[in-house]
């Protein structure tokens, strides 16, 4: 079965993700570096990908083969990982995450544009695969802190770097695709930063997803203010990551009938409604309700991303489009959204979540706008 070879991919690729988000600055801190160097070293790389994703999308693009570009960005990163063991010191480390930053940024970007490629030829289930990623996430992040208990912090390095082998071997199983003519869009990346609704979807999408910042960067001590136990906290984050894995489930079911600004604007609402109430300092049985609009804030918002460029861009630039939303809309804007999130929360404490329904309100605005025109235009078939 294709979804066979294609699931492996995201789980282990989420693998080294569950692993290295929660656990990777313990092993810093165990290498002498501050907190401040800490904070540097996880967020450099963060930028990094806004300069190269769409340089490696438009290679997948010109070249017409995902599958071979992910074995040889695989390979190489893993050769990488191996120096972790051999670097010391804060420049050195920082250097050698920033070199690896540039090769494993593009991983979810190219995986997400050759399952969507093959999606429009095959009847495979991108959700359905997806969840895998997921799932992985949600078992590394949990299941890691047990399987590193009374271990050294240089086992962290050893399970990310077996992570990462095993993401080689996935890519191993990826079925290639090849377009018919990769060379001929040649100024598809122009043509794209010149289409305006796909600029105003890069824009409603990324004001969706940069809303989490508040949650990402401040939600645990805003509960632990609260008075909510670590035990309680924990199961807040992983209630969220289970009805994200139900939505994907469950995603051809019942939102196959949304229209993929739709599936935005269902995100942007869900959005618009947690981070509203979560700024009137909820009690924790209204959080476990609050957590189950994770589902729609990010799975609906994630989903009908993907599905605008499946159906709206064409194959030959598709996988530019697919960098240009990883660069601006979960690179730029993401980015500039977790950098003002920690002054906020500082100046405002609880408060910050109203701004973060603020730009969920702007995006509804500009996604109606979207969907409107697409009704009232000629092209609606293809613009919706």
């Amino acid at each position: 079965m294709l979804a066979a070879r294609l699931a492996p991919f995201y789980f282990t690729l989420f693998l080294i993700v569950g692993f290295q988000l929660p656990f990777w600055p313990v092993w810093l801190s165990h290498k002498g570096l501050s907190l401040e160097q800490i904070g540097i070293v996880i967020s450099a790389p963060v930028w990094i990908k806004i300069a190269f994703i769409p340089i490696f999308a438009s290679l997948a693009d010109r070249l017409g083969r995902r599958k071979a570009l992910l074995l040889i960005l695989s390979a190489i990163s893993l050769c990488l990982y191996q120096l972790y063991f051999a670097v010391d010191g804060f420049w050195q480390i920082l250097a050698l995450g920033l070199v690896i930053g540039v090769f494993i940024s593009p991983f979810t970007t190219l995986g997400d544009n050759l399952v969507l490629t093959l999606a429009r030829t095959h009847k495979i289930d991108y959700a359905r695969i997806r969840l895998w990623g997921s799932i992985s996430f949600i078992l590394a992040s949990v299941g890691g802190g047990w399987l590193l208990e009374g271990r050294s912090p240089d086992y962290i390095l050893k399970v990310i770097v077996i992570s990462a082998a095993l993401l080689f071997l996935c890519c191993l199983l990826l079925p290639e695709t090849k377009s018919q003519n990769p060379k001929r869009e040649r100024k598809g990346l122009r043509r794209l930063l010149k289409n305006r609704r796909f600029m105003a979807f890069l824009v409603t999408a990324g004001l969706i997803q940069a809303s989490h910042a508040v949650l990402y960067t401040s939600g645990t001590l805003q509960w632990q203010q609260q008075g909510i136990s670590d035990t309680a906290i924990g199961l807040l984050w992983a209630e969220g990551v289970i009805v994200e894995i139900i939505l994907f489930a469950l995603a051809h079911r019942f939102l196959k009938r949304f229209s993929p600004i739709q599936l935005l604007l269902l995100g942007g609402f869900a959005g618009f409604i947690r981070w509203l109430v979560m700024g009137f300092e909820p009690g924790f049985d209204f959080l476990l309700l609050l957590q189950v609009l994770h589902g729609f804030t990010f799975a609906s918002a994630h989903l009908g991303a993907m599905r605008y460029i499946s159906e709206t861009i064409p194959l030959e630039i598709s996988a530019r489009a697919q960098g240009l939303y990883s660069a601006i809309s979960v690179g730029l804007i993401m980015g500039a959204s977790l950098f003002l999130s920690g002054y906020l929360f500082k100046f405002f404490a609880a408060g910050a979540y109203f701004f973060m329904a603020g730009g969920c309100f702007l995006a509804l605005i500009i996604g109606a706008g979207i969907l409107h025109y697409a009704r009232t235009s000629r092209y609606s078939r293809d613009d919706r």
